[in-house]
């Protein structure tokens, strides 16, 4: 590929304004523009599933007030944002936090970040496609008597997502502006019908209230727990970032992709949470959490009548877009490792026309069915979902933004000094970074009942053995992917066959 005037993958670059900037990547560059990737990040949060997975949980944790858990969660994901919008700018790659802790913090911990990664969005389309299977099964025969297994969702998802992998990452960005453009309008009208057609208890804002509590359901303890559910159910808001190197201007489009999604989804989901709680009655809010059918398609069939399968249309539009936008995050991960030499070569290369990392695909595909089929068939599909993705993934992703904020106040306070910025740089980070951990004391300080009281064990575990894998690669001698790790990608102008469609 030609370089030439290319930045040859500086930290201090700036884009200039007018000029469109692509990666010098073997990837697809250009092949993603703002709306992509802000399309990326929201259905990466995945909107339907955020908004009534796990609404009976939040309920059940925080009672009344989990609307306000969820906007508690909106304020501390916002500066969380602009902690990882400052790594974004600075360090543009596909490995994504695997680069930017390995820039900051050393490459050692840029691959346990990494490691521990993997309980994050490798493993989420996977329960998450067998839980839509369980809707289903228990939706068609309830309503039209027809007979449906659980793990067909799974069966037909998992290779579909796949499939679009292998084809590229323009078609796939195609498929999830299209299913979450559809599925965001769908939650929010829900939400808005909950409010304007309240069930017993009527029309409220005591639910923004602290102390609201009809019913006596929640503890101080399950509020916490709500609002670490609520961080986790935000989540998503990065997925842009192992596109940088298929996005054009990454160092402009990837940081405002992060903000505009988090307001947008933020702000929405806050609005949905509220609308259920009002939709469902605050006066019988003690029968929502042990509901059979969940409370988002119990308003619907009160609500919208025969038109209450569009809630369930959304679900599914969710599901299939964040197992496509997770697809994409850990299999740019896995390709930046085997780039480096982390992970073997075999993952670090790309289809020579199709530019889509195979091997990566292929992988994401394996840990798919083990957790989309696997998994739910021995623990049952909504109990190993809730102990995979509300429980052991939380504890990940809190621990992957706590290295990224560690290494975030070191890099500005050593090698970028003259940058520094008190707010953005230390108060954003380190106070971020304490409410995430005082949390997830107060969330597991006792722990949840049985059988996620064995999430911070599985999770340690799975840290433990990242840390002997290192171990074992020094022993080895292999450590030449040491100094690969933190590269940054190199930037060239952007040919006219480059410019994003999205």
């Amino acid at each position: 590929m030609e370089t030439k005037n290319a930045n040859p993958g500086s930290v201090g670059f700036v884009e200039a304004e007018g000029k469109t900037y692509v990666a010098v990547t073997q990837l697809k560059p250009g092949a993603v523009g703002l709306a992509g990737a802000v399309m990326q990040n929201v259905t990466h949060i995945a909107p339907a599933i955020a908004a009534f997975f796990f609404t009976q949980t939040l309920v059940g944790s925080a009672g009344g007030m989990a609307p306000l858990a969820y906007f508690i969660g909106l304020l501390i994901v916002i500066p969380l944002g602009v902690c990882l919008m400052e790594l974004a700018r600075t360090f543009p790659s596909a490995g994504g936090y695997f680069t930017y802790v390995s820039q900051t913090l050393g490459p050692v911990m840029g691959f346990l970040t990494a490691w521990v990664f993997v309980l994050y969005s490798p493993i989420a389309a996977g329960p998450s496609l067998a839980v839509l299977g369980q809707i289903l099964q228990d939706e068609l025969a309830t309503n039209y008597g027809i007979t449906f297994h659980w793990w067909i969702a799974p069966l037909i998802g998992i290779p579909l997502a796949a499939w679009a992998g292998f084809t590229g990452v323009s078609f796939s960005i195609k498929w999830i502006v299209a299913v979450g453009a559809a599925e965001f309008l769908i939650v929010l009208l829900l939400g808005l019908s909950g409010l304007a057609s309240p069930g017993p208890g009527g029309f409220s804002f005591a639910p923004f209230v602290p102390g609201f509590n009809p019913g006596g359901i929640a503890t101080l303890g399950g509020v916490f727990l709500a609002v670490v559910l609520t961080v986790q159910g935000l989540t998503g808001w990065e997925a842009a970032v192992p596109l940088a190197e298929e996005t054009s201007n990454p160092r402009r489009n990837v940081p405002r992709s992060i903000m505009a999604s988090i307001l947008i989804i933020g702000i929405m989901l806050v609005i949905a949470q509220w609308g259920q709680v009002i939709g469902w009655g605050t006066d019988d809010l003690t029968k929502l959490q042990p509901s059979a059918e969940i409370p988002a398609l119990v308003i619907a069939h009160r609500v919208w009548g025969s038109l209450w399968w569009l809630t369930l249309l959304a679900m599914i539009t969710s599901v299939f877009g964040v197992t496509l936008a997770c697809q994409n995050v850990a299999t740019r991960m896995w390709y930046s490792m085997g780039r480096a030499g982390v992970l073997p070569a075999v993952f670090g290369r790309v289809h020579p026309t199709r530019k889509t990392p195979t091997a990566a695909v292929w992988a994401q595909l394996v840990v798919s069915v083990g957790v989309g089929i696997v998994g739910p068939w021995l623990m049952g599909t909504w109990a190993f979902f809730i102990f995979l993705v509300g429980y052991t993934l939380v504890l990940a992703v809190i621990f992957v933004y706590i290295a990224a904020n560690i290494g975030l106040v070191k890099h500005f306070m050593t090698k970028a000094r003259g940058e520094f910025n008190f707010i953005l740089h230390f108060i954003f980070p380190v106070g971020t970074s304490l409410v995430l951990l005082y949390s997830i004391y107060a969330a597991f300080w006792p722990l949840p009942a049985a059988p996620n009281n064995y999430t911070p064990l599985v999770a340690a575990a799975w840290l433990g053995i990242g840390i002997a894998i290192v171990l074992w690669m020094k022993a080895r001698g292999r450590e030449d992917w040491l100094t690969k790790a933190a590269e940054v990608i190199a930037e060239r102008e952007a040919t006219a066959s480059e410019k994003p469609m999205l």
